[in-house]
C-alpha cells in the first residue's frame, strides 16, 4: 500500500508539473505574442512617420528644383531677348548678365542632362511607391502576428490560460476610409 501510494504521489506531482509547464510555457508564449504584436504596431507607425517625413521633403525639393530651372531658363530667354544693344558699357553689363546666366544654365545641363525637376518628379514617384510598399509589409506583418496571437488565444486548451490571465483578442489593421484615397501632391 505504501509502495502504491508513493507511486500515485509520484504520478500526481509529475501531472502537477506538466501542468504547471505548459501554463507558464503557454503564458509567457502569449506574452511573446502581445509583444510582436505591439513591435509591429510601432513599426507601422515608423512608417507612417517615414511616409509624412519623405512626402514632405521629397515635395520641397522637387518644388525647389522646379522654380531654380524655371528661373534660370525664364531669365535667359529674357535676357537673350533684350539682345544686345545700347553704349559699350550697357553692352558689356548685359554680356556679363548673360554669361552668368549662361554659365548658370550651362551647369545645370553638365550636371543634369535631364532637366533635375524631372528626376526629381520621377525619384517622388519612386519613392511614393516604395514607401507605400514598406506600409503595406509593415500592415501585413501586423496582421500577421494579430492572426497568430487571436489563434493562440481561441484554441484549447491555451484558451483556457488566456482566460485566466485576460489576454483578449486583438483587432486587425483595416484602412480607415480615408486612407483608400490616393494620396495628393501639390507641386505648383
Amino acid at each position: 500500500m505504501i509502495i502504491f501510494l508513493a507511486i500515485f504521489g509520484a504520478v500526481i506531482g509529475f501531472l502537477i508539473m506538466i501542468t504547471l509547464g505548459y501554463v507558464i510555457g503557454t503564458y509567457n508564449s502569449l506574452v511573446s505574442n502581445r509583444e510582436d504584436i505591439r513591435t509591429q504596431f510601432s513599426n507601422i507607425k515608423t512608417e507612417y512617420q517615414r511616409r509624412a517625413d519623405l512626402f514632405y521633403n521629397l515635395v520641397q525639393a522637387t518644388k525647389s528644383y522646379k522654380i531654380f530651372e524655371k528661373s534660370t531658363l525664364k531669365e535667359v530667354v529674357e535676357a537673350r531677348a533684350k539682345g544686345i544693344t545700347g553704349t559699350i558699357p550697357a553692352q558689356i553689363k548685359k554680356m556679363g548678365q548673360l554669361d552668368g546666366l549662361f554659365s548658370k544654365l550651362l551647369a545645370l545641363v553638365e550636371a543634369y542632362p535631364n532637366l533635375k525637376s524631372n528626376e526629381q518628379h520621377n525619384k517622388l514617384m519612386d519613392e511614393v511607391r516604395i514607401t507605400e510598399d514598406r506600409v503595406n509589409v509593415a500592415r501585413t506583418g501586423y496582421n500577421d502576428e494579430v492572426r497568430e496571437y487571436n489563434i493562440i488565444i481561441q484554441s484549447f486548451p491555451s484558451s483556457i490560460i488566456a482566460n485566466m490571465f485576460r489576454f483578449r483578442k486583438n483587432d486587425f489593421f483595416i484602412n480607415e476610409e480615408e486612407s483608400n484615397k490616393p494620396v495628393r501632391i501639390d507641386l505648383s
